[in-house]
C-alpha cells in the first residue's frame, strides 16, 4: 500500500490556492454549502448580506391562499361530496316546494308551505357552509402551531387566507343552490337581494363557527359542539315560536343570531304586500311579517347588524387563535 504523505509528494492531491475564508463564498442563489436559498436575498455579487427578515402580509396571504387553493384541488372527494350534497338536498327542497312562491297566499296552508321554503332554504345554507369551517382549524391546528412556531407566517395572513377561500367556496356553493332553489320554488324577491341576504347569512355562520373552531383543539369535540352553532338560532328567529313568548329575560339571544336579521331582511323582500289585488292574501302576508317581527322600514337596520355580527364574530375568532397560536396541545 501506498501511504498518503507518498501520495502528497506525487502530486496526487491537487493544491487549492483559494484562502479558507473563500472556500465558504456563497454563490448568488445557493448557499456555501451549495443548498439553494429559498429564502429572499440580495445579491451576493454586491452585498454579501442575506435579509432574514419574513415576507410582508401581502406575500404570506398570497402564498398561504396559493397553498389553500392547491389542498382544495387534493382533495376532490370532500369537495365533490360538500357541492354534491348541496345539489342533492336543494333540488329535493325545490322539488318538495315547486312553485309554492307563486301560489294564492289568502290559503293559509300555501302561505304556510311557502314560508316553510323559504326556512328550509335558510337552515341548508347555514348547516352546508358552517360545518366545514367548524372542522377547519382543530384539523389543522398542529400544522399551524408548528409553521407560525419557526415564524413562518403571522396569524392575520393565515387567517385572512383561510377568509377568502372559505368566501369563494361559500359563495360558489350558495350559488348552486340559489340558482336551484329560486327558480324551482318560484320566489318573489329579487334574485340579487336573496343571493345576497343568503351569502351573507352563510358568512355569518361560517364566522361563528370559525369562533367555535379557534376555541377547540379537538376535532371530535367540534363534531360534538356542531349543534350549539344552529338550535339557538332556530329557536330564537321566530318562526319555531313567536318572539312574545320567549321568557322576556331570554328574549336579547335573539339580537345575537344572524338567522334573525337574514329572516327578516327575506320575509320583507318576499311577503310585504305580496298581493294588493287579493285583499285577503295581502293581510296574511303582513300578519306573518308582524309575527317574526319583520318591519319593511327596518330593513336597512337588518342589513347592518348582520354584516356588524360577521365582522365581530370574524375578528373574536382572530383574538382567539392569536392567543392559542403559543399554545401546544
Amino acid at each position: 500500500s501506498v501511504s498518503i504523505e507518498e501520495l502528497d509528494k506525487a502530486g496526487f492531491f491537487p493544491a487549492d490556492e483559494r484562502e479558507m475564508g473563500d472556500a465558504f463564498e456563497p454563490d448568488e442563489g445557493h448557499d456555501a454549502l451549495g443548498i439553494t436559498i429559498t429564502r429572499r436575498s440580495v445579491s451576493f455579487r454586491d452585498v454579501k448580506e442575506m435579509d432574514d427578515s419574513p415576507p410582508g402580509f401581502v406575500e404570506q396571504t398570497k402564498m398561504l391562499f396559493e397553498r389553500e387553493w392547491r389542498n382544495l384541488g387534493r382533495d376532490v372527494a370532500a369537495l365533490g361530496a360538500r357541492f354534491g350534497l348541496t345539489i342533492f338536498l336543494s333540488v329535493l327542497i325545490g322539488i318538495i316546494f315547486l312553485d309554492v312562491g307563486s301560489t294564492d297566499s289568502s290559503k293559509n296552508s300555501n302561505l304556510q308551505s311557502h314560508f316553510g321554503a323559504l326556512i328550509m332554504v335558510l337552515l341548508m345554507s347555514m348547516f352546508g357552509t358552517a360545518q366545514p369551517a367548524l372542522l377547519a382549524f382543530p384539523s389543522e391546528r398542529p400544522v399551524f402551531l408548528r409553521e407560525y412556531s419557526t415564524n413562518h407566517y403571522s396569524v392575520s395572513a393565515y387567517f385572512m387566507s383561510r377568509l377568502s377561500m372559505e368566501a369563494f367556496v361559500t359563495g360558489l356553493q350558495v350559488m348552486i343552490s340559489n340558482l336551484l332553489t329560486y327558480f324551482m320554488i318560484n320566489f318573489q324577491i329579487g334574485f340579487g337581494a336573496y343571493f345576497g341576504t343568503i351569502y351573507t347569512l352563510a358568512m355569518g355562520s361560517t364566522a361563528l363557527a370559525v369562533l367555535l373552531g379557534a376555541s377547540l383543539e379537538n376535532p371530535a369535540m367540534a363534531q360534538e359542539m356542531l349543534p350549539i352553532l344552529f338550535v339557538p338560532q332556530m329557536l330564537f328567529a321566530g318562526f319555531f315560536v313567536v318572539p312574545e313568548l320567549i321568557p322576556v329575560w331570554l328574549r336579547w339571544a335573539r339580537y345575537l343570531c344572524t338567522l334573525t336579521y337574514a329572516l327578516r331582511i327575506l320575509m320583507v323582500g318576499e311577503f310585504e304586500d305580496c298581493d294588493p289585488s287579493n285583499p285577503a292574501a295581502n293581510d296574511n302576508c303582513n300578519n306573518l311579517l308582524d309575527t317574526v317581527d319583520a318591519e319593511p322600514d327596518d330593513t336597512w337596520w337588518n342589513w347592518l347588524v348582520l354584516i356588524a355580527l360577521f365582522l365581530f364574530f370574524r375578528l373574536m375568532a382572530l383574538f382567539v387563535l392569536q392567543r392559542k397560536a403559543t399554545k401546544f396541545y
